[in-house]
């Protein structure tokens, strides 16, 4: 590339993809002290997603739209409660059921974690639902959006941390450049910013593929209380054989998916089309009933992945990579568009207080640092339970070398014969291990980061042990590097309950002090002051800000009354002082500069 052109685009952030890079643009045009931040959302698809892709959205996810005022917009636009909050194995809509399991915080002991750990609930969000709402509000924070247009190369610029972006408009075909100080590839399992970087992924090759139906269907009069469920898994060896059907809701109740999935190679769907024959007897065969109407909408292929990058970025370069650019698994614990919101949460504010100078750019390798483990994570655990759903299917017969044997299997279930019963405690166990993705609360709440982001100097002791499974418990603790405990405070005259988690985020940090903690908030005060950190400070008790209602702060705060804890803008506690100490303020000094890398603030 040669000289800069002199009339290129100059911007702050180009950020490139969506739902990560809409949350992403979203956090950074939320908050007043990061206004005059100039960015560029670019897409190469028409606009936002037309199909419903991605769904359950978790209370960790939605706790950010929270932060950012959106979450009665996206509860206006979901499917909540126990129309969608468990899994069934049917032979058909309306046929037996051979198995259920309550999920996404429908589970007795589920209730009573979630209430603990998140004033938010679990939503069914569509993609297409959830996108518009974010492009809606990020486009009213001064973001520019280009939809049908696409990155082409992305070079460095000699003696700078900027970015040369060639962007082509797919509509006139005219290419042009964007100068940029950070730019966030958001850009999918195809990313090219990632190919760019030459970032490396761990991959582990999986068999398998699957194809999506998007139809629509009215049977809503086939679906009794008794019957709701988000997701149905088809059973019928003597139909679907080496083929397992599952039913989706997308909107109650004449919109579903019916998500094909084939265990091994196969070549049935490869050639069909929307108006191929035969593809509304497969839709008939699962409903369980010939005569409803059905409408064939679309058809998505899509195969098994597992692989995720060895790291986010590249060492003296802004440019990070979130969402399926970061980490590639199939939907199971349904926590891909959930793990993407929460890596532009966690990149955004860092990336928005180095571009505004009150933290320094070795900040920005905290990102990688703190997010990928979590993304190996996850699609770990996916394939995990992708296995697990192949430990169900093959209990209920559905994977059996023949029709009949599939149906002997699946007949044997009701046998009063030993072979009954073996296979009974089979379909048992493998049900129970389901409950494991179905009950993943700890797979989202029990994040835990340890990065130069987070200050354990202080630390005398380890971090508390989880006394369970992580999957499914969760440990609640002000430990740093742990997201901040939820708990219900209110003004002490009573007007509304909100969270410790509503007092916290908004792009600031927050202190909270307990009776005798009033030195940390003068010391917070004049930090503030002099660097221009935000920093709200809040005293919980009672004849204080904010009186502890069920006194559940009281109970995991894990500090003396003297003593506070510091809490990050994406609501990770940064730090604590479990008493008071001899200089408030120089101390709580050295933790900003510490967490916040000021020491590599360029002059």
């Amino acid at each position: 590339m040669g000289a800069l052109e002199s009339d290129e685009v100059k911007v702050d952030f180009l950020v490139v993809g969506a739902p990560g890079g809409s949350l992403a643009r979203c956090v950074l045009g939320s908050e007043r002290q990061f206004a005059g931040l100039k960015g560029i959302v670019i897409a190469r698809a028409l606009g936002t997603a037309d199909t419903p892709r991605a769904h359950v959205f978790n209370p960790f996810a939605l706790e950010t739209l929270r932060d950012i005022g959106l979450e009665k917009d996206a509860i206006g636009h979901a499917t909540h409660g126990e129309m969608f909050q468990s899994f069934r194995w049917v032979r058909s809509m309306v046929g037996e059921e051979y198995g259920k399991v309550q999920a996404w915080g429908a589970n007795p002991k589920n209730m009573g974690d979630l209430a603990r750990a998140s004033p938010c609930q679990y939503l069914d969000l569509p993609q297409s639902h959830l996108e518009p709402i974010l492009v809606r509000y990020a486009s009213s924070k001064g973001f520019q959006f280009r939809f049908s247009t696409q990155l082409v190369g992305l070079e460095e610029i000699p003696e700078s941390t900027d970015s040369l972006c060639t962007i082509r408009d797919l509509i006139s075909q005219h290419e042009f450049q964007v100068r940029a100080k950070y730019v966030f590839g958001a850009d999918g399992s195809r990313s090219k910013v990632a190919r760019t970087l030459g970032l490396k992924y761990i991959v582990e090759p999986r068999p398998g593929l699957a194809c999506n139906i998007l139809f629509k269907a009215d049977i809503g009069h086939l679906i009794p209380k008794e019957r709701y469920a988000g997701l149905h898994s088809i059973i019928q060896p003597d139909n679907f054989l080496g083929m397992v059907p599952l039913m989706r809701l997308i909107r109650p109740w004449n919109q579903w998916i019916l998500v094909c999935n084939f265990p091994e190679e196969d070549s049935r769907f490869k050639d069909l089309t929307p108006q191929s024959p035969g593809l509304i007897d497969i839709v008939h065969q699962a409903i369980g009933d010939s005569s409803v109407e059905v409408e064939i909408q679309r058809l998505d292929p899509w195969t098994v992945n597992e692989s995720v990058a060895e790291k986010y970025s590249v060492d003296g370069r802004n440019v990070f990579i979130l969402g399926d650019a970061a980490h590639r698994h199939p939907p199971a614990h349904a926590n891909g568009s959930n793990t993407c919101v929460q890596d532009a949460y966690n990149l955004a504010w860092k990336v928005a207080y180095v571009a505004k100078g009150l933290a320094g750019p070795k900040l920005l390798e905290s990102y990688s640092i703190e997010r990928q483990p979590e993304g190996a994570t996850l699609v770990r655990e996916a394939n995990q339970q992708l296995g697990a759903h192949r430990d169900v299917w093959k209990a209920l017969g559905q994977v059996a070398a023949t029709a009949e044997e599939g149906v002997r299997q699946l007949a044997e279930l009701s046998e009063p014969t030993p072979a009954g019963d073996k296979r009974r405690q089979v379909l048992h166990e493998a049900l129970e291990e389901k409950r494991r993705e179905c009950e993943n609360l700890g797979l989202s709440m029990n994040q835990w980061y340890d990065s130069s982001a987070v200050y354990l100097d202080d630390e005398k002791d380890v971090r508390p042990a989880l006394n369970g499974d992580p999957i499914v418990d969760i440990l609640i603790s002000t430990y740093p590097g742990n997201r901040l405990p939820h708990a219900w405070v209110d003004i002490p005259k009573r007007q509304k309950l909100i969270s410790t988690h509503d007092l916290a985020g908004r792009g600031a940090f927050s202190l909270f002090i307990g009776h005798r903690g009033y030195a940390w908030r003068e010391a917070a005060a004049n930090i503030a002051k002099a660097t221009g950190i935000p920093i709200n400070t809040y005293a919980i008790g009672l004849g204080l800000d904010y009186i502890d209602v069920y006194r559940d702060w009281y109970k995991s705060r894990e500090v003396e009354e003297d003593g506070c804890v510091l809490v990050r803008p994406d609501r990770f506690v940064a730090w604590r002082s479990k008493t008071i100490v001899s200089d408030c303020e120089g101390k709580l000094q050295q933790v900003f500069d510490s967490v916040l890398s000021r020491d590599s603030i360029q002059p």
